[in-house]
Order: structure tokens, then sequence, then C-alpha cells
């Protein structure tokens, strides 16, 4: 029993939980598990992909998250060309851009 208890909190996943208020209105949020970001156990082991999922007001879609310093976001890529890029700095400060359409939007976030 103690065995299984320790063991289970060995493996704990480590998640960033992210809510942001975005200036026009719509809630944004997402999750970074930080144990993506951990070192491969062997230098010849492929690169894993890092991937979150996002909701954006109505919008849900799969992206790589980031961190960067204190800075914590994601990239993604979506249908007809678009790139999006958030960030999140340490203040809770944010910034969503989107590179096709010129898009940027800024907002809050906090830790849930």
């Amino acid at each position: 029993m103690i065995r299984a208890a320790l063991t289970c909190l060995a493996t704990t996943a480590h998640a960033d939980d992210i809510a942001c208020m975005m200036n026009n209105g719509e809630s944004l949020t997402f999750a970074i598990d930080r144990n993506q970001f951990v070192a491969p156990q062997d230098a010849g082991d492929p690169p894993r992909r890092k991937v979150t999922q996002v909701s954006f007001g109505d919008m849900h879609f799969p992206a790589e998250p980031f961190l960067i310093g204190p800075v914590r976001g994601f990239h993604a890529d979506g249908l007809g060309g678009t790139s999006v890029m958030f960030s999140v700095a340490a203040d809770g400060t944010a910034t969503y851009a989107n590179t096709r359409s010129g898009e940027t939007l800024t907002g809050t976030c906090e830790d849930r």
C-alpha cells in the first residue's frame, strides 16, 4: 500500500492550469504539463512533441506550449495558414497574436 502511494506521488503530473480573460470579453484556458519539458533519459531518444488543449471562446484546438523563463504560452498553426502565438508574463498580462489576420488581443491571466 505504501509502495503504491509513493509510486503515485513520484509520477504525479505537475501542470500549470491557466485561465485568462481577454479584452474582447472571451475567456481563454490552457494547461502546461511541466513533465513534458523534462530532458530525455537517453540522448538517442527522439524529440517528444509537447501538446496542450486550448479553449478560447467557442473554439477548442491543440497547441504547442512553451516555457521561456517566467513567460508561459503556446503556439498553434490553424486552418487557412493561421499562426497564433499566446504569451503570459510573470505579472499575468497576456498577449494573443494571429500573425495571418494581424489580430492582437490583450488580457490578464491567473493560475487556477
